[in-house]
């Protein structure tokens, strides 16, 4: 039987293609790009990805300092065995006749890191370094699973809100509105159009800034603004970079703009952030 395994290294410059297990990906000190089609990720210590299994995609580290990853993969057979288990009643458990099912397909995503399953990983980072004996690593398997089952059923819930009748075109518009959000992140710098954004959900832009909001209680435009504005708020703590560069890298033409934006969603402006 092939085995779950964890991958927990650094390094500064790594490329990879093909495919595995179902995998957690989460990145440290650095990022990490995933490139699967057209989908583009980037992966670095504000949250972690998801990909099935047979999922063919690139990986890409180019940084300058030493980026730690912390990826878990786990084989067909243990996922095919835990979601049996789940998914049985208390008779079949008890006489060990639980339906066998062959695996399942989570959403492919960058989930924030928050909750149980990140402390998991905070917890595997620490004790990886330090060895796991075989039945901590059986154990430690199990409950990462269950948490990402978990949270995958609370993607499901978040459906829900969406008006479409149809559950299959619901979590199809979902997919695709995760695409949308995705490709926000990791290009939240540059000058996006709601046209671009429509080519790569493939949804009508009215179709797309409805869904949008639905589901993140925001329009694309604000969500952009607070991915920029909480990038500038962490820069303007972090560095004594000058605001005005700070402004013009994250992709703002007007000083006086970003201000504005910026005082409405921290509130306080980046100078008053800067004395502080």
């Amino acid at each position: 039987m092939e085995s779950n395994f964890i991958i927990h290294q650094q390094a500064r410059k790594y490329q990879w293609s093909g495919d595995c297990f179902l995998s957690i990906k989460s990145f440290y000190n650095g990022a990490a790009d995933y490139q699967i089609k057209q989908r583009e990720y980037r992966v670095d210590q504000k949250c972690f990805l998801v990909l099935n299994e047979c999922t063919k995609y690139r990986l890409t580290i180019d940084n300058l300092n030493e980026t730690e990853s912390f990826c878990i993969f786990f084989s067909p057979q243990f996922v095919s065995s835990v979601l049996s288990e789940l998914q049985a009643s208390d008779k079949e458990l008890l006489d060990f006749n639980a339906t066998r099912r062959d695996g399942i397909r989570l959403f492919e995503k960058n989930y924030p890191h928050k909750g149980a399953l990140s402390r998991l990983l905070k917890i595997g980072r620490a004790k990886s370094h330090l060895g796991m004996s075989d039945i901590e690593k059986d154990e430690y398997y199990h409950q990462v699973l269950y948490e990402l089952i978990c949270r995958n059923g609370r993607v499901l819930q978040d459906i829900d809100r969406l008006s479409s009748k149809k559950k299959s075109t619901r979590k199809e518009i979902y997919q695709r509105i995760l695409f949308v959000k995705d490709y926000i992140d990791k290009n939240y710098t540059e000058n996006i159009r709601l046209s671009d954004l429509a080519k790569v959900g493939m949804l009508s832009e009215n179709h797309l800034l409805r869904n949008f909001n639905q589901i993140f209680g925001m329009t694309p435009f604000q969500y952009i603004s607070k991915k920029r504005i909480w990038e500038a708020k962490r820069q303007i703590r972090e560095s004594n970079k000058p605001i005005k560069d700070i402004a013009t890298d994250l992709g703002y033409s007007s000083f006086g703009n970003f201000s504005t934006y910026f005082k409405s969603i921290v509130g306080l402006s980046p100078s008053q952030i800067r004395k502080k």
